[in-house]
């Protein structure tokens, strides 16, 4: 009993120090997962290996901020939002890290497809639930900037995954200019072309567009363009959300201040 009551208080002070930061922490670690590839630059061997840990590092903080995370209402209601949050968000986890082990031993075009799928299934139920919990927010704090910073990566992110499906089934969607960026071999393992793919969504998103990489296919070109519309309507929508919270927390403090003045 007091064997068990040691291990589990420490465990208690970690997710208890944790989740006042849990959005921040899993801010740093999209932003830890986009740099970590392009860092590491060709490195055939440490480079999938440590992505491979990265992303599943991402998962698991983005799933404890699933798990955690309350909606404002009836608490019958949030608990059964909640349940579901958790069964959708581990089975679709569990599906994606699932296919991670299965390449190690068996790599095949169709469960890099398959993985591929799997991967965006679960960073687009992320995102949707960070964005509903920036929505539901009512104070600006750090960690609700954290959030919607977040939800914007991880929206670049959700799209990059969308277009390795999309390359994978088609591997004439996109034009990369001429140039060697894509092999033969990277047609079938989806790992060497994702941070190339990722760039060009982070591009999109951001509008900039260089125009080193262009989408060819009817479903890359509208996929393209749905994300920079979204890009823009988020960013626009969240300035406005985020300076309406503002005024009306400003407002509530200075009733306070002249409720508490004799």
């Amino acid at each position: 009993m007091l064997a068990e009551h040691a291990i589990l208080k420490p465990a208690r002070t970690i997710r208890l120090r944790f989740m006042p930061h849990r959005h921040t922490t899993l801010l740093v670690a999209i932003v830890a997962l986009l740099a970590l590839r392009p860092l590491l630059g060709d490195a055939r061997e440490a480079g999938p290996a440590l992505f491979s840990i990265a992303i599943l590092v991402v998962m698991l903080v983005a799933l404890y901020n699933i798990n955690i995370d309350d909606l404002i209402g009836e608490r019958g209601q949030l608990l059964a939002q909640g349940r579901r949050r958790r069964i959708i968000g581990w089975v679709l986890g569990a599906a994606a890290t699932v296919e991670r082990l299965a390449a190690i031993f068996a790599p095949s075009h169709s469960l890099y497809v398959a993985g591929s799928i799997s991967w965006f299934l679960f960073f687009s139920f992320v995102t949707w639930s960070e964005l509903r919990g920036v929505l539901k927010q009512r104070e600006v704090t750090g960690e609700v900037i954290s959030m919607s910073i977040s939800v914007y990566l991880l929206l670049g992110l959700t799209w990059g995954l969308l277009y390795i499906v999309i390359f994978q089934l088609h591997p004439g969607a996109f034009s990369f200019g001429g140039t060697a960026l894509v092999t033969p071999a990277q047609l079938s393992n989806p790992q060497p072309i994702f941070p190339i793919l990722e760039y060009f969504s982070l591009t999109t998103l951001s509008t900039i567009g260089f125009g080193d990489i262009t989408p060819v296919t009817l479903q890359a070109r509208y996929a393209a363009v749905a994300e920079g519309i979204t890009g823009q309507f988020y960013l626009a929508i969240l300035v406005a959300r985020l300076v309406g919270m503002q005024m009306s927390q400003a407002v509530t403090q200075h009733s306070e201040v002249e409720n508490k003045t004799p």
